[in-house]
């Protein structure tokens, strides 16, 4: 039976879970680790459903480095493990079978008539894992404003502030959520499942019992249809079906994830049946195909690989005018080809040349081709994927590889003898990120100077991402894009956010500032797309390619696995079917 597959888009400490305008939207709900030392009661972990049988399903992941488990504190990667895994939930949720929203923790909400709002209605009867009650307006209330507080690393906190923000709970099941401007951004954002970034419900009992630093480890505390019932870092992820789901109970009832780093070793595993399911570098995709009991497809919305040039830090102060502290950044590298001085036209001039010189420098194709093995296409745009992508695409974005016209820009920014570099590759999303960064590393290397990678995870390079100290180049892959525009977070690089990937710079931002407040999409695409001329003249970001993710499968037991229009990462793991 064929496949179905219906898409839009370290350490050593064990954790056991011993006891406890928006997109289109859908009006009806869908039927819907703890350490020894945090326990509550004695109340023990739910038995899944339908325990006499057993259904298991394995995977493999390249990194599983143990996430905070409190919503300020917690980074957008883990951040999205921990809800596409389906363990933490949010407000609603891009639905399988088209590209459109559907509740999950709410039932029912409405647009406040100045259009500066909404009121949300909670689902009731939803209940924490590990004892930890019923989710109220009070859980809602405090892990929004938990993840936006004045220290957290959330990646929303951004939008948030610039949009005044606020929440309250109204009763026991109904939310209001209040901006002093308005957003096109900022439902879809913070409420839907498409981004790590997205607002995930915890309990605030859970923290408040624990205290932070105990909260931090513990895994108990979501709402899905699925509990954490160990988590091992750099070994192994296990799921349980959580027998008190508030939805429909998921059919496979066990889920075990295994941290396998090299993909030839992934493979390996999946062709002995170690595994179930993983990832395929493009390269070895004809020879997964080529066992009998394995498949394999290419799924969800591509995910951009691009060169982020860092320590681009030309904010002292916010768009509202507050200052920016530290400033100038520990990262603020003048010297740097790539950056030059914030103070100097003529030096800004100049670094604009060294990044197109960088980006022409780039045979993407051939990347596209060699590495790819064509399960992708060139990137001319940062961040922006299909289907936006084929919509609001001119023809002016496109960037030739000129290695010639390269070194001419270089020699007017008075590197002639090209420019050297350090490069940072970080893994953890893509089977061939180190490829591809070493691949981009020598087209630079080209032009004359000596370009030098370092090969470290995502999770090991973020703390100093978020503290703005890095001024090198980053070459950052992703796993999957998301149907989620580009401008709610990955191009809005402004000095509130948490994370920032080396770029801190006002043209950019006050044009999406500009589109927060228009409601019209026909008037939001025209000032989008001065938003992206901006970005294709100057080069902040260097785009190289859109990689497909393949998935390679044991068709042998598994018959389906439908996942959600808006995400293209692995998850849904409640919409698997076995024969």
């Amino acid at each position: 039976m064929a496949v179905v597959f219906i898409v839009g888009c370290s350490g050593n400490i064990e954790h056991s879970a011993e006891s406890f305008t928006p997109p289109r939207i859908a009006t009806s709900a869908p039927t819907a680790i703890a350490t020894s030392a945090a326990v509550v009661g004695d109340v023990a972990a739910p038995e899944p459903p339908h325990a006499t049988f057993d259904r298991t399903f394995s995977l493999a992941q390249s990194d599983l480095t143990f996430p905070a488990m409190v919503p300020s504190q917690l980074p957008v990667g883990p951040g999205g493990y921990i809800h596409r895994w389906g363990v933490y939930e949010t407000a609603m949720k891009w639905s399988v079978d088209e590209p459109e929203l559907e509740p999950r923790l709410i039932t029912d909400w409405k647009m406040d008539s100045d259009g500066l709002g909404w009121i949300l209605k909670l689902k009731s009867g939803v209940q924490f894992h590990g004892g930890w009650g019923e989710m109220t307006a009070a859980d809602f209330v405090w892990s929004f404003e938990d993840e936006i507080r004045e220290t957290s690393v959330h990646s929303g906190i951004g939008l948030a502030r610039s949009t005044g923000a606020i929440i309250e709970a109204i009763d026991t099941y109904t939310v209001s959520i209040r901006l002093n401007q308005p957003s096109s951004f900022f439902f879809e954002a913070f409420l839907s499942n498409g981004s790590g970034a997205a607002t995930k419900i915890f309990s605030k009992a859970r923290v408040g019992t624990l205290g932070v630093d105990d909260a931090f480890l513990d895994i108990s505390g979501g709402t899905g249809p699925y509990v954490f019932e160990k988590w091992n870092p750099g070994d192994e992820v296990v799921l349980r079906a959580f027998d008190g789901y508030h939805g429909m109970p998921p059919y496979v009832t066990t889920v075990h994830i295994l941290e396998i780093k090299e993909p030839a070793t992934q493979l390996a595993a999946l062709k002995t049946g170690q595994i179930d399911a993983s990832l395929v570098p493009a390269p070895l995709a004809a020879d997964i195909a080529s066992e009998p009991h394995l498949g394999i497809q290419s799924f969800g919305i591509p995910g951009s690989q691009r060169l982020y040039p860092q320590g681009q830090f030309c904010m002292d102060r916010t768009l509202d005018g507050t200052p920016v502290q530290p400033y100038p950044r520990p990262g603020y590298a003048p010297e740097k080809p790539w950056v030059g001085d914030c103070d100097s036209a003529v030096s800004l001039e100049s670094a604009r040349k060294v990044r197109v010189a960088m980006s022409m420098a780039i045979d993407r194709q051939s990347i596209v081709d060699n590495i790819l093995d064509g399960f992708g296409r060139p990137s001319y745009l940062p961040e922006v994927v299909p289907p936006l992508l084929d919509r609001v695409w001119q023809d002016r974005w496109f960037i030739p590889y000129d290695p010639d016209a390269a070194k001419i820009l270089l020699e007017q920014a008075g590197y002639p003898g090209g420019i050297d570099a350090l490069m940072r590759i970080t893994t953890g999303s893509h089977p061939l990120e180190v490829e591809i960064g070493q691949a981009v590393a020598q087209f630079l290397g080209a032009l004359g100077g000596d370009v030098t990678t370092e090969v470290l995870t995502y999770s090991g390079n973020r703390p100093s991402v978020v503290a703005r100290e890095q001024s090198d180049l980053w070459f950052r892959s992703s796993g999957g894009g998301t149907a989620e525009p580009p401008e709610i977070s990955q191009l809005r690089r402004n000095p509130e956010n948490a994370f920032n990937p080396g770029m801190e710079i006002k043209e950019p931002l006050a044009i999406i500032s500009e589109m927060d407040s228009i409601t019209s999409s026909e008037e939001l695409d025209e000032v989008r797309e001065r938003l992206y001329d901006s970005f294709s003249h100057n080069m902040w970001i260097i785009p190289v390619v859109l990689a497909d993710q393949i998935l390679g499968m044991n068709t042998d037991k598994i018959e389906s696995w439908r996942m959600s229009s808006g995400s293209g990462y692995l998850g849904d793991f409640e919409n698997i079917r076995l024969k």
